[in-house]
């Protein structure tokens, strides 16, 4: 593929002049950092005033530019500032299309975005936007949420009007144009405006982050107007007053809630590795040739001179432009887009962007596995890991949370370590000793107590933590030794009485700190070693053997055993052990690299250097069963990796493996084949909010993130590259579940992973120097005045829903205990209380899921008021509940 000479131009060949360009583009200023809106309706352009940012209708069409430095985002609160000549921006160009505009509004968008396009330079990535899909880059430009107004409720009276609530992390609310039960869901929050009073209608469904939004939303647009909270289920416990005002709109006789499970969701699991690659020719009409491709690759684009489409199975579209390209395809390609998603029959609404070779944002950049790029050095938050940390400073690793993230090293990793081995149901604690051996076939957790080289309160607040329960699992290790480890380590961080870090890694995904420990020094030797008493090293050690020496400093070094070598490069070094200690090195090998070598040698006993070249008689005798001069001869560049890559990537090691026993499931995906990913640069730093919908885990991804960004009542997912944080808010659900969450988004994560990369857990308010450092800033107290739903609703004079039963006809009944009891317990929809055992909600006894519905979902299901079921006979009632799979 031709190099991206391209990148540094910012102007393409062939571009067309600004000739019937719009003056209100014009005013826009070409080579700034800055944000605009202008709104389409019929056949006028109009410039949005900033006010007025984050408010749409329904019926128009709207084009936003946003224009940033490399690497950082922009939104509704950008500043229009001038860059120099050379500086590079990253260009985006949207246009958003109501759910109700004309075919008119949308010819003329499609023509207005090519006039703006051209005015720029035609180098901006462009995307199409529909209401209710929008892209993550759209939804980060308003960071407070947005409205979409009825065009059709324009000269209506302000009052009354009906809006949806719905979105986690950005708000959106529709207003509707009808008042009518149909725009119900429980997943969303109903908000109903009248000239006395305003309803806040909460779906059951709905997430405890959407309620205080949508309070929130309410107070700022209803100012003046009393509000009456209203529960999904319990709409007859209105007082007699509000009631009546609610039914004069809604009837709660017509009154029809659609469950969650009927809507498709829009937040599909992010499983983006798979998608189609077709070659875009220009045969007197388009015609698309499907590459045929395993894992898609950078190289898989290899024609300048051409345009290729993704198809991301109906989830997103993506036409890339070679720089070399005429810019009739340019132009042409946002069409063909359209065109493939019409001739697959795909929903109307799926997003279609166009990207430019040398232009490509990280959304696209992400979708392919060995997409690497050298970031900008004003790039936040996104700068590889150095090759050399230089001298460890323990003292700016406390100082200094950006310096830590950086190196992903807590401390200097002198503080104390307590080792335990875990194999098959057996946990044994492993003596104390300088020298420390990992077996393949087992796991390992290690307590670490973080030593900080400060008694400054501030930089002890800044490291965060002062234990970390790492949790090593073998690539040989059984099933039941790493369920094992996991419930033990799991055990050990839940006991934790101080902050502290839980990290759970597999063998070849070490991050730096965890190898620093060991001063890099660790010893991972094969599974059947193991077979022999098991002391911690001195046993394993007695027998002849040869260790691969990864890495170059004491952050990303450890020594390997091998078993078999079909070459030897020049830039490696090895330690063999038979009746000497020699340690050889190559003569392309560092000086780095061939000390951590020799330290390694000399926890073995006495040794010898030995150089390529320079080997003695003696030396090919003694380690004949393991090296001959015709390897090394013919080993340059052959070996499959190298002493300098740092072992906390994914291609750190690639000896063979026997693969035998009951390996984990985990690590059914060969570890040793996935070698020719480099480890440095890491891709962008990727923040998710992430949740549990039917068993399956969402993910909704944010970015230009900062701190305000983190929720006390939600879950979140730090990807950094080669660690994966799972932060728990101090108030989220499920925190029990951790690991599951980490690992479901490995899994699927969007870009060629292996499932054993490392997840690390972090709790609120506990957050380690190497988490906080990759956030602009941070605040140690924010979120402790963290206002919950509950207490929002209480200041709102709303307390919980009364025990008010209703009958089968609607009318009121007197209540008894049982009723109450049946009112008194926590409400859920039908499509949560049909799970499977393991996956209800802890407070939910399997024998009873039926107390658990609301009112009105237990009269539809069972045909009668929980007051009648409750008289039925035993017999009668467990058959009812198998029935409608509630036992």
């Amino acid at each position: 593929m031709p190099p991206f000479n391209f990148i540094k131009q910012e102007v393409r060949p062939n571009t067309i002049p600004d000739l019937k360009v719009d003056a209100t583009f014009r005013k826009v200023a070409k080579h700034a950092i800055t944000f605009a809106l202008w709104k389409i309706d019929e056949d006028r352009l109009e410039a949005v005033p900033r006010s007025h940012y984050g408010t749409f209708y329904d019926g128009c069409a709207y084009i936003i530019y946003a224009a940033s430095l490399s690497g950082h985002y922009a939104n509704h609160e950008t500043i229009t500032r001038e860059q120099k000549p050379n500086v590079i921006l990253e260009r985006y160009i949207h246009y958003w299309l109501g759910k109700n505009v004309s075919e008119q509004n949308r010819s003329n968008v499609v023509h207005k975005i090519q006039e703006l396009d051209s005015y720029l330079g035609n180098t901006s990535s462009i995307y199409r936007e529909t209401q209710n899909l929008e892209s993550a880059r759209f939804l980060s430009y308003f960071k407070k949420g947005y409205d979409v107004r009825s065009a059709a409720l324009i000269n209506a009276p302000k009052r009354p009007r009906l809006f949806q609530l719905n979105a986690r992390k950005w708000l959106r609310s529709i207003e509707v144009a009808t008042i009518d039960w149909s725009h119900f869901n429980s997943d969303y929050i109903m908000v109903l405006q009248t000239d006395t009073l305003t309803y806040v209608w909460i779906g059951r469904s709905s997430s405890g982050i959407e309620r205080r939004s949508a309070l929130d939303w309410a107070q700022k647009h209803c100012s003046g107007s009393p509000i009456t909270i209203v529960d999904d289920g319990y709409e007859q416990a209105m007082s007699q007053e509000n009631k009546e005002l609610w039914n004069s709109l809604l009837p709660l006789k017509k009154r029809m809630v659609c469950q969650a499970s009927h809507l498709v969701s829009e937040y599909a699991d992010y499983n983006s590795n798979k998608f189609r690659i077709y070659k875009c020719n220009q045969r007197g009409r388009l015609h698309l040739d499907q590459l045929d491709v395993g894992m898609p690759a950078k190289d898989d684009l290899s024609d300048a001179h051409g345009v290729y489409l993704l198809d991301n199975y109906g989830q997103s579209i993506w036409l890339w432009v070679g720089a070399q390209a005429p810019q009739a395809d340019a132009l042409s390609a946002m069409g063909n887009g359209r065109a493939f998603v019409k001739k697959k029959k795909y929903p109307d609404n799926t997003l279609v962007v166009r990207v430019l070779e040398g232009h490509e944002p990280v959304e696209f950049k992400r979708l392919f596995a060995n997409w690497l790029n050298v970031w900008q050095e004003n790039t936040r938050g996104h700068k590889p890991v150095s090759t050399k940390f230089g001298k460890l400073d323990a003292h700016s690793l406390c100082e200094r949370p950006k310096m830590a993230a950086d190196t992903q090293l807590v401390d200097d990793g002198r503080g104390e370590r307590i080792i335990y081995r875990v194999m098959g149901d057996q946990v044994q604690e492993v003596p104390i000793s300088k020298t420390v051996v990992f077996t393949t076939n087992a796991s390992f957790v290690v307590k670490y107590s973080v030593q900080c080289a400060t008694v400054v309160p501030a930089d002890l607040a800044s490291v965060g933590i002062k234990t970390i329960i790492y949790q090593w699992n073998g690539s040989e290790a059984s099933a039941e030794s790493i369920s094992r480890a996991d419930k033990f380590a799991k055990a050990s961080f839940d006991a934790l009485n101080e902050p502290g870090m839980f990290v759970q890694l597999y063998e070849f995904d070490e991050p730096p700190h965890f190898l620093q420990i060991f001063e890099g020094k660790l010893i991972i030797m094969r599974g059947q070693r193991s077979e022999m008493p098991y002391n911690g090293s001195s046993n394993v050690l007695l027998d002849t053997f040869l260790l691969k020496v990864y890495g170059d400093a004491s952050y990303n070094a450890k020594a390997v055993e091998e078993t078999h070598l079909s070459s030897i490069s020049s830039k490696d070094c090895y330690v063999i052990k038979t009746n000497h200690v020699w340690v050889w090195c190559g003569q392309s090998s560092t000086g780095d690299a061939r000390e951590m070598a020799k330290s390694v040698g000399a926890l073995l006993g006495e040794n010898s250097l030995v150089l390529e070249g320079k080997e003695s008689k003696e030396f090919w005798q003694s380690v004949a069963m393991y090296f001959n001069q015709t390897l090394v001869i013919n080993g340059n560049g052959n070996s499959c990796s190298s002493s300098t890559s740092s072992s906390s990537g994914a291609g750190s090691m690639c000896n063979g493996s026997s693969n035998g026993g009951n390996i984990s499931p985990t690590l059914s995906n060969n570890c040793y084949l996935n070698t020719s990913v480099p480890s440095k640069p890491r891709p962008p730093v990727q923040l998710f909010l992430v949740w549990w919908q039917q068993s399956s885990l969402r993910y909704e991804e944010i970015l230009g993130f900062d701190q305000q960004d983190l929720s006390s009542d939600c879950t979140y997912i730090l990807d950094t590259g080669s660690l994966t944080y799972v932060w728990l808010g101090s108030q989220a659900p499920n925190q029990e579940r951790y690991t599951a969450i980490a690992q479901s988004y490995v899994q699927n994560a969007p870009f060629g992973r292996r499932s054993a990369t490392a997840l690390a857990v972090v709790r609120q308010f506990q957050e380690p120097n190497v988490f906080k450092g990759f956030f602009e800033s941070w605040q140690n107290d924010y979120g402790k005045n963290f206002l919950s739903y509950e207490k929002m609703r209480r200041d709102l004079g709303n307390e919980v829903p009364s025990t008010c039963s209703i009958a089968s006809d609607g009318s009121a009944q007197i209540l008894n205990n049982r009723q109450k009891d049946f009112d008194g317990h926590k409400k859920y929809p039908l499509t949560v209380l049909i799970q499977e055992m393991d996956m209800l909600p802890p407070e939910i006894n399997p024998l009873k899921r039926e107390v658990h519905l609301t009112h009105d979902d237990f009269v539809s299901v069972f045909k009668m008021s929980f007051y009648e079921f409750d008289e039925l006979p035993k017999w009668k009632k467990m058959e009812l509940k198998k029935q409608f799979k509630l036992f």
